[in-house]
């Protein structure tokens, strides 16, 4: 943590960065740390390989695009994200960064920062900034208490995950303290679905197939289907239908974004270590939530999810 105050008592310009396919702890937290550096006078860009989603508009992230304005920045800062390829088309601007700096609770890659701040243990990177705010004081705003409430109870889900800590109940109490609306943010990041969800809902059941005896669950979206419902696969929300069913463990979804190009998303409840999945093709995440990209076809994938989830549910305890 020092080492990330010194970075920005020293410097005036930043450009941040999160991970593609956003969540609400990625946005979040950026979000956060874009308000908090400018209400410190500092001159802030914030950067994304991806669209904000609907349901966190209330967020108001505004996205910046133009990439000339990295070249003359002082430090560039990737948040909760910990690869170079979680960047997208934006990684090339942050390797050519004068200093490169990471704030993160993932398990750090081996790339080397500059300045690194990376607590694992901790259940979000909106925890992580919580407490940096405290120890430099920075006095916090309802919107930014809204943008580290949305990051920290999204990535504990509301609360229930494994990872929900007392810091993060005393976290909550502090930022709800701020007077932000409380019910409006809990109900769109928990409860908003667009009109067209049913028939979304109806699509996604007939591309769910069980697998080991229903401890895996399979959701399948090729191009066609993607294309139709782009909209609510690239959001957080679309595939929770499948939570908390008697004998699942784990629910993985397969969709594909572009022709051949799949993206794998992995949900797990109770023990088994999706992360380790994940990381079988090259992607990586949390214990309970994790995801990675596949290039081939539907049908050799399928098969490898398989086989590495049955290893992995044969292990876990």
């Amino acid at each position: 943590m020092k080492d990330i105050i010194n970075l920005i008592n020293t410097n005036n310009s930043f450009a941040l960065f999160c991970h593609i396919s956003p969540d609400a702890d990625a946005l979040g937290s950026m979000n956060a740390l874009n308000l908090a550096l400018k209400k410190m006078h500092k001159k802030v860009y914030i950067y994304c390989d991806g669209k904000v989603p609907r349901n966190i508009s209330f967020l108001k992230v505004n996205l910046e695009k133009n990439t000339s304005l990295i070249e003359n920045i002082d430090v560039c800062i990737m948040l909760d994200c910990n690869s170079m390829d979680r960047l997208g088309c934006y990684a090339k601007y942050y390797e050519k960064a004068k200093i490169k700096a990471i704030i993160d609770h993932h398990q750090k890659d081996n790339y080397k920062f500059d300045v690194e701040y990376v607590d694992s243990s901790s259940p979000s990177t909106a925890d992580i900034l919580c407490e940096l705010f405290k120890t430099m004081k920075v006095k916090i705003n309802a919107l930014i208490a809204l943008n580290l409430y949305a990051g920290l109870s999204s990535d504990t889900g509301c609360f229930v995950h494994p990872n929900t800590n007392i810091y993060s109940h005393i976290h909550s109490s502090e930022l709800i303290e701020q007077g932000f609306n409380l019910e409006n943010a809990n109900y769109n990041m928990f409860k908003f679905k667009p009109r067209n969800y049913l028939r979304f809902y109806k699509t996604a059941l007939r591309n769910t197939k069980q697998f080991l005896r229903g401890k895996l669950y399979i959701t399948t979206f090729n191009l066609r289907a993607y294309r139709r419902f782009s909209k609510i696969c690239d959001e957080s929300f679309s595939f929770q239908f499948l939570d908390g069913i008697d004998g699942n463990e784990i629910r993985a979804r397969i969709t594909e974004k572009e022709s051949g190009v799949f993206t794998l998303s992995f949900r797990s409840n109770k023990f088994a270590n999706v992360c380790l999945v994940a990381e079988k093709f090259g992607g990586g995440g949390h214990i309970r939530a994790s995801g990675a990209t596949y290039s081939g076809s539907l049908k050799e994938v399928v098969p490898l999810i398989i086989d590495a989830c049955r290893e992995e549910l044969g292990k876990a305890k």
